[in-house]
């Protein structure tokens, strides 16, 4: 399927515009994703946002990660955080702690079985990526992994984009 192709159908009182085409194109991309991986963490007994969570507790398990930290880190509000962090919590998948110098900060960290649910992902994860890759070569990856790094980047609030790892600016 050549570019041209892919652009979606656009017929209507908007004007076109490259703008509207990356926007139409992203918010499609990311559902098209979505009807791939839900089913995919599903199996799992996840959502994909909750393996996103899971990931980045466990990327971050060397230092105390906040419920605040990981709406940051997933572009999520407090009040949703709060209520993935109480289904996983119920799942036995993370817990929580009282941050000992603020008693009002809660802390996350995964448990024994959010780590092993992870491995048991990990195992198989690749398979899935490639597959929901399939229409992309390496080099296209790569290069929708930046423009997208890019976009993103563009949009975190300047405090968050000293701690928010793997988003770069620079393509």
């Amino acid at each position: 399927m050549t570019a041209k192709a892919a652009q979606p159908d656009l017929r209507d009182d908007f004007p076109d515009s490259p703008a509207r085409r990356a926007v139409v194109a992203v918010v499609r991309g990311f559902g098209a994703v979505q009807r791939q991986m839900g089913p995919y963490f599903a199996q799992f007994d996840l959502t994909p946002p909750q393996f996103q969570m899971l990931t980045v507790i466990h990327r971050l398990q060397d230092e105390p990660v906040s419920q605040r930290r990981l709406g940051r880190e997933l572009y999520v509000s407090f009040p949703n955080i709060t209520v993935m962090l109480s289904r996983m919590e119920a799942a036995k998948l993370i817990r929580r702690r009282a941050n000992p110098l603020d008693r009002r900060e809660k802390f996350v960290e995964l448990t024994r079985r959010g780590e092993s649910l992870l491995n048991r992902i990990w195992k198989v994860h690749q398979q899935q990526l490639e597959h929901v890759t399939a229409g992309l070569n390496s080099s296209e990856r790569e290069q929708l992994t930046g423009l997208l790094n890019k976009l993103i980047f563009h949009h975190v609030p300047e405090e968050s984009k000293m701690e928010t790892t793997g988003v770069h600016s620079k393509t």
